[in-house]
Parts: C-alpha cells; sequence; structure tokens
C-alpha cells in the first residue's frame, strides 16, 4: 500500500461511486419484531455526516494521533463520528463496556484520551471518578449534557458545500486503538494502523469474495467498519450489541427475511438460539449464501443444523484471529463435516483451515518467557503442539500503554514483528492450523502436558452436551483434569448419560484422562462474544466441589 493512506478513504470513494446505496441500517425507533423497520444512511449520507462531524471535531481542537474515546450506543451517528475522527486523523480508541467499569476505568487511564465523545452516564461517572480522564482537553457529549462543560455532538455537527479535506496517515500511524476482551487476562489496548486496516480489508475481499452492493447482517459492532470499507450495506439486527447472547431470535430472523443478506456475521451463541428458533419454526434463509463466525469453536451439530435451513451453495466459515490479528487462517462448513470433524471427534482439536492472504504462521515450542528475537530453529516439526506465532500486514505491531505485554507477545524478526496469539495448536501435512485452546489454559499434569480443546472435542460429540470445558484441580505440575458439561436444554444428567459421556474418549489418546465429570447450569462467559468460556471461574468453581483430588494427588 501507498505509505500516505486514511481508512475512511474508501468511504468518500464508495459515496462518489454509489452515493445512494444503503451503507448502514439500524432499527427504527418504532421497530415491531411483527412490523420491523430500519432507518438507514446512504454511502452517500454517511460521507456527508461524517463531513460535518469532521469539520466540528476539527474546531473544536481534535487534531491528527489525538486518542479519542468512543463511549456511546452504536447507532447511524455512532459510524458517522468514528468516520469523522477518521478524516481528521484522530485515533478512536474502543473497548468492550461489558468488562465492568472497574476494567473500562483501567483502560481508560492507561490509554490517556485526549478528547471523550461519550454518552451523558459516562461524563456522570468521569465527575465521580476524576484519575482516568484527567488527560481529556475535549469533552463531547452523545445527547443531553447536564451542567458539564464541553460541546454536544449535534453541536459539532457542521454542514457545509466542499467535502471535508480527509487528513493523510502514514501507513505506520494508528488508526484505531481496539481492546481485547480481557477474558483471559487484563484488556490491552491493541494498534491497528492504518497500513493494518487495509491489509484486513484487502484479506477479507479475497477469503470470501465481498463485492460492493452486497447486504451483511452485523451483530459485531467494530465490524460495521469493514463492510462500509467493502462497500457493502451493514445491516444491525434489533439487538444489544454487547450482549449477543441476549439477542431474541425472533428479531434476527426478522432482519434476515426483511433484508435478504448475501452474508450473516455474528458469534456462536447467536447462531446457536437462531439455529434453534429457526428449526422450531421450519423456518429457512434462501437469500443467505455466506454465514460467519468468530470467537469461538463452532460445534458440528451447529453446522449441520445451519446447512439443512441454508441454500445448498451456502457454507458456514469459521475464520481464526484475535484483535491483534486478523483474519489468519479460515475453514468451511464442507470441508468440516466431510473431513477435518471426525478427527476432531477423535482429539484432533478443532482445525481452523488454510493461511488467510498476507499471513505467515509457525509453531513454537511451549514458554510463558519473552521471546526476543526470531530464530527459525524455534520453529516446530509439523504435527508437533505449541504455541502458534504469526506475522502479516493484518498482525497490529503493537500494544500500546501495557506495561510488559509486547515483551511477552511480541518477537522481533528484522522490520517484522512476530505476535505470539497465546494459543496452543499446531500445523498439519497440508498446511492447515489446528486449534488445541489457550496456552494460559493448559493443563500440567503428572503425567504431562494436556490441552484442552483436543479433549473437549471427544465429549462435545454427544448429543446430549452442549459443551464441555476441562480444567486443572490442584499445583501446576500435578493438576488433576477435572471435565465440566453443561447440558443441551432438556436435558438432564443420569447414570447412563454419565457412563455414554465417559465411553467417548475410549480408543483416544486422551482415554483415561478425565479424572471426574461435574455438570454446571451455565458456563461463564466472556463479554464480548458470550461465547468464549471463563475457565478461571469454572475452574475455581470445580476446585471447591473437588478437594478429594486434591488430596489424593498430593498423598
Amino acid at each position: 500500500m501507498a505509505d500516505s493512506f486514511n481508512v475512511a478513504g474508501p468511504l468518500r470513494a464508495h459515496a462518489e461511486r454509489a452515493p445512494d446505496v444503503a451503507a448502514l441500517k439500524f432499527p427504527a425507533a418504532d421497530y415491531r419484531t411483527d412490523a420491523p423497520r430500519w432507518d438507514a444512511y446512504t454511502f452517500g449520507q454517511l460521507d456527508h455526516h461524517s463531513d460535518a462531524y469532521a469539520r466540528g471535531l476539527s474546531a473544536a481542537g481534535v487534531q491528527p494521533g489525538d486518542r479519542t474515546l468512543l463511549l456511546f450506543r452504536p447507532s447511524l451517528d455512532f459510524y458517522a463520528v468514528i468516520f469523522g475522527l477518521f478524516k481528521v486523523g484522530a485515533v478512536p480508541v474502543l473497548l468492550d463496556p461489558g468488562m465492568g467499569l472497574r476494567a473500562v476505568l483501567s483502560c481508560i487511564e492507561r490509554t490517556r484520551p485526549r478528547v471523550v465523545i461519550a454518552a451523558p452516564i459516562v461524563h456522570l461517572v468521569r465527575l465521580l471518578r476524576r484519575r482516568p480522564f484527567a488527560t481529556a482537553e475535549i469533552l463531547v457529549t452523545a445527547g443531553r449534557r447536564f451542567g458539564w462543560g464541553g460541546h454536544t455532538l449535534r453541536q459539532l455537527h457542521t454542514e457545509a458545500d466542499e467535502p471535508f479535506a480527509i487528513v493523510d496517515r502514514h501507513a505506520t500511524d494508528d488508526a484505531a486503538i481496539l481492546f481485547t476482551s480481557g477474558s483471559t487476562g487484563p484488556a490491552k489496548g491493541v494498534a491497528s494502523t492504518q497500513a493494518m486496516f487495509a491489509a484486513q480489508v484487502a484479506a477479507l475481499q479475497k477469503m470470501f469474495d465481498f463485492q460492493p452492493g452486497q447486504v451483511d447482517q452485523q451483530a459485531f459492532a467494530a465490524f460495521a467498519i469493514f463492510d462500509i470499507s467493502l462497500g457493502m450495506t451493514s445491516v444491525i439486527p434489533k439487538m444489544d450489541l454487547s450482549k449477543p447472547a441476549t439477542a431474541a431470535p425472533a428479531d434476527l430472523l426478522a432482519c434476515l427475511v426483511a433484508n435478504e443478506p448475501d452474508t450473516a456475521f455474528a458469534s456462536p451463541i447467536v447462531w446457536q438460539n437462531l439455529s434453534r428458533h429457526i428449526v422450531t419454526h421450519d423456518a429457512h434463509l434462501p437469500g443467505l449464501r455466506t454465514v460467519l463466525t468468530v470467537g469461538a469453536p463452532i460445534p458440528a451439530y451447529l453446522l449441520r443444523r445451519l446447512a439443512e435451513r441454508l441454500p445448498d451453495d451456502a457454507e458456514i466459515h469459521t475464520p481464526y484471529g484475535a484483535t491483534e490479528a486478523m483474519p489468519i487462517s479460515w475453514i468451511g462448513s464442507e470441508l468440516i463435516l466431510a473431513e477435518t470433524w471426525d478427527e476432531t471427534a477423535r482429539g484432533a482439536g478443532t482445525c481452523v483451515g488454510h493461511l488467510a492472504p498476507g499471513a505467515w504462521v509457525r509453531v513454537i515450542g511451549i514458554t510463558d518467557e519473552p521471546i526476543d528475537r526470531w530464530s527459525d530453529e524455534l520453529a516446530l516439526p509439523t504435527s508437533e503442539i505449541g504455541e502458534i506465532v504469526v506475522a502479516g500486514d493484518q498482525v497490529s505491531p503493537a500494544y500500546r500503554d501495557a506495561p510488559g505485554a509486547n515483551e511477552r507477545a511480541k518477537i522481533a524478526d528484522g522490520d517484522r514483528v512476530i505476535h505470539r496469539m497465546g494459543d496452543l495448536g499446531y500445523l498439519d501435512e497440508q498446511g492447515r492450523i489446528w486449534f488445541c485452546g489457550r496456552k494460559s489454559h493448559r493443563l500440567q499434569t503428572a503425567q504431562g502436558l494436556v490441552p484442552p480443546v483436543p479433549v473437549e472435542g471427544i465429549y462435545n460429540e454427544d448429543p446430549a452436551v452442549f459443551r464441555t470445558a476441562l480444567v486443572g484441580v490442584g499445583p501446576s505440575g500435578a493438576e488433576v483434569p477435572v471435565l465440566c458439561v453443561e447440558l443441551e436444554p432438556g436435558e438432564a444428567w443420569s447414570d447412563e448419560l454419565d457412563q455414554r459421556v465417559r465411553q467417548r474418549a475410549k480408543g483416544t489418546p486422551y482415554e483415561g484422562v478425565v479424572q471426574r465429570i461435574l455438570v454446571h447450569e451455565s458456563f461463564p462467559v466472556d463479554a464480548r462474544h458470550n461465547s468464549k468460556i471463563r475457565r478461571e471461574d469454572l475452574k475455581g468453581w470445580a476446585t471447591a466441589r473437588c478437594s478429594d483430588l486434591v488430596t489424593q494427588e498430593g498423598a
């Protein structure tokens, strides 16, 4: 890509090419499930309104490089503000309020934003908890202002006849700071550079053949930015985007029926709930050709359930990546159901497919220590489980304001930076990646390393089981493997089911590994996807119920 770039450039280009095509659609204020309506911005309108905000922000003193905290509910105006910030050259800071107040305030304090654009409740918190906002000089309220200073968004919306002159940024400049979910440790601010964003858009286009004019039903707030950059219409269903598990399946189906999207993107829990609903109501999705899901592995039975309701030529894709590196690989339901899932059910882990365009992947030995410099000798042979490391233009070069995080997660290799994914896995003979769980979730037993995901894949195959989580009880080096089980709705644990589930591991590499099975009513999950299991919470829960195992192991 050129040295000079701005992520708002594609919006301007699409607005000039197709000004009357819808860019964004949000549920209207009078939305009803039985009579759904959407408000929309065309590409021309979104470009126009983002220009108006860019003028107002610039006049208020916002400058290129200014870190700008955005904390208000996604809406048509939310995206106009984001693209307005891009046009000014400012750096939006996006974090998930679902991580909790303490974590949110910690992220804000570490990021040191100069600009705060937030809902009234956030400004009220700012008055009560001043320290995290100490660096804020420009204050903007998204809504009504109640006595505090600064501007309102309405005041900043400044009309003019000429388009706003988009500020040129260098490829290595930050386009945004995106916070990780914090599901496996403290949330960290990821530097999404201009070059990284451009590479992500290019890779997604090549992987899924996305084209301008296509429609995407989008359940991830940040990913709507990619839709817009690709020239696609991003339709948001009636849901709380910060709590996908609470989305009403009837509203998701209503959106699919009314808008006939080519693509739909959501976390696994959304597809779980929606698939049950469409089966119960004997619904089909005739226009949908591409289904995408990220955040957690998706089981084969869910792929089959969805496939039965999709056109014959549709496919369900599960891209692999992270906030720090996305996309890294992808795999479709056709290959999973025809080949790889049989291996998953026998303990091979979860295949996440071939490498995405521009991605470089290796697997290294497992260590929690920093690695200063890359050497080819670090790479493990094919089929050996280790830590997945990645590089490419779609990989973030650094965390911002996270002491020690770059030393633990980044490896220098000349002019490029290699990112340690913190995931266990291996490469097979065909160059495909197999995911085996988070490195921090590995079990260190008296018999050696036990990766969680290959074991869970065996037990997840039982039709009465919704999901499982393998946790270790006891000290590292002497952990006892305990399998936590969450059942499908309507199922109940019994001696017969206990025996049936235990038999699943017979003849696999992990036969005899699980020492106890515990049934949990509902697993704790991450705030962002509502799909990643909070294993540390489950580990504490299991430990409290298995004190005898720890005593026996230590005896």
